[in-house]
């Protein structure tokens, strides 16, 4: 009987298997979860600049909570200040038994948008991105330059690592990272914009002022970055997986 009769995969070749076993090794870990949907306005009010989680938001979070206490085990737990993350933190320190701590550098990119019907919000963001490319190095209309917002993250998540003994350094062209003996296992929860410029700082990459469209994650899903060696030392940060959704797919929340 053909494993297509049984339902079953075949058995899996050798070039899979050393690939799945090198990537189960002790690798220094990051995962970067997006908080669960916001709730932006109350009742059709005006915009608000601190939301909670609207109640699909809170099982989002609880589901994510779930997924990830399950496939990892982790060393901390950071989250951004903004309630909206804080939130999403709430299920994953539970499952996890780990106290979140919260990095003001973590909070997404400013804007200019408390008070704002949904209408306004909306034109706010469109007639911003329309404007000419250089401009949005500015950032959002009225708010926080991307460079501002850019160098607030990258220190932020560089300060993190070194709570864990992870340095960076420059060798030539490149930015490796010399790691402990014990590999960490680090869990950030915050936003779209802010583990976009994560990312992009990680993989060694040329920010570019629109990271959040470069690396775009759907709410409550989850990218995962291990440090693999490279060089007569270092290290250097690989995106493992990117957008994680199948745990939200699999409680009905997709």
């Amino acid at each position: 009987m053909s494993p297509e009769d049984t339902g079953n995969p075949p058995p899996r070749g050798a070039t899979a298997e050393r690939e799945a076993n090198d990537r189960a090794r002790p690798h220094a870990k990051i995962v970067l979860l997006r908080h669960g949907e916001p709730q932006w306005s109350l009742d059709n009010g005006p915009s608000v600049s601190d939301p909670a989680l609207t109640p699909f938001g809170i099982w989002q979070a609880e589901a994510s909570a779930r997924a990830l206490a399950a496939e990892h085990q982790f060393d901390a737990l950071y989250v951004s200040p903004h309630r909206r993350a804080r939130e999403t933190a709430t299920p994953l320190a539970k499952a996890t038994g780990l106290e979140p701590v919260t990095v003001d550098r973590l909070a997404e990119v400013g804007v200019a948008v408390e008070g704002f019907s949904a209408e306004e919000a909306d034109r706010y963001f469109v007639d911003g991105s329309r404007r000419p490319l250089q401009e949005h190095w500015d950032g959002w209309p009225g708010a926080e330059s991307f460079r501002d917002f850019h160098a607030r993250v990258t220190s932020g998540v560089t300060d993190i690592l070194e709570r864990h003994s992870c340095r960076p350094y420059r060798e030539h062209d490149f930015t490796a990272w010399n790691l402990p003996e014990k590999k960490p296992s680090i869990a950030i929860v915050a936003h779209m914009g802010t583990n976009a410029v994560i990312l992009t700082h990680l993989l060694d990459i040329r920010p570019v002022p629109w990271e959040w469209l470069r690396f775009e994650t759907g709410l409550a899903a989850y990218s995962v970055l291990q440090a693999r060696p490279i060089g007569p030392q270092g290290y250097v940060w690989s995106l493992l997986q990117f957008d994680r959704e199948d745990h939200l797919v699999q409680a009905g929340l997709r």
